[in-house]
């Protein structure tokens, strides 16, 4: 047997490969990392809703762990599907002026908080599906 035939040694294909490989893993690196760090961050606010029983969450946070768009949400919300929190309001007074008479009026009005979802209802209806569902027994 010959010697040369015995001994293994790299071509210069696959050298050619593993600079083509290394170059592939720098450039996604980035990438995947995004992508990783989304998924993380997603999980652990999932995690979070569900372990801390928050009665509200975000609109914002609530899609993106229910993986819908936003314009979804307000169709669910319009809907009745899912149902929005109370939020705290509170009365503005605000004073305009009238640019042709100069009289002055004063305005109330009510600024409303930031719209949550109400993640017990939520969580309450999809319990009550899933009781209804024909294929789990109770």
């Amino acid at each position: 047997m010959d010697l040369e035939n015995a001994m293994p040694r790299q071509s210069s294909r696959q050298l050619f490969k593993n600079e083509i490989i290394n170059s592939l893993v720098d450039s996604l690196t980035p990438i995947l990392g995004k992508f990783v760090a989304e998924a993380v961050d997603l999980a652990v606010a999932d995690h979070m809703s569900l372990k801390m029983a928050s009665p509200t969450i975000s609109k914002k946070d609530f899609a993106a762990i229910n993986g819908i768009s936003h314009s979804v949400l307000e169709k669910w919300i319009a809907n009745g599907v899912v149902l929005l929190a109370p939020t705290p309001t509170a009365t503005v007074r605000r004073i305009r002026k009238c640019e042709i008479t100069g009289e002055k009026s004063i305005v109330m009005m009510e600024k409303h908080g930031n719209a949550l979802i109400n993640l017990e209802a939520w969580r309450e209806k999809n319990r009550q599906q899933a009781i209804k569902c024909r294929y789990i027994k109770a």
